[in-house]
């Protein structure tokens, strides 16, 4: 598995053979959307960036209103 990287947050592989694809820290600025039908794995995708974010050193808030991360 790829590592985040100093200018950027591993976020998954392409399976048409790019490689690694990472998300620049100096784009996570922008709005984004994570969506998927129940099961997909989205709450655990916000996990990771959060994560990430944080390891990088830039602030994370979350607010949980149903209580999945938990």
């Amino acid at each position: 598995m790829a590592k985040d990287t100093q200018d950027g947050i591993f976020i998954g592989a392409n399976d048409g053979g790019a490689g690694p694809q990472f998300l620049t820290l100096k784009r996570a600025n922008r709005h984004g959307l994570i969506a998927g039908a129940t099961g997909t794995g989205k709450t655990v995708t916000l996990q990771n960036l959060a994560e990430a974010f944080s390891r990088a050193g830039t602030p994370v808030f979350l607010a949980d209103v149903k209580g999945d991360l938990s």
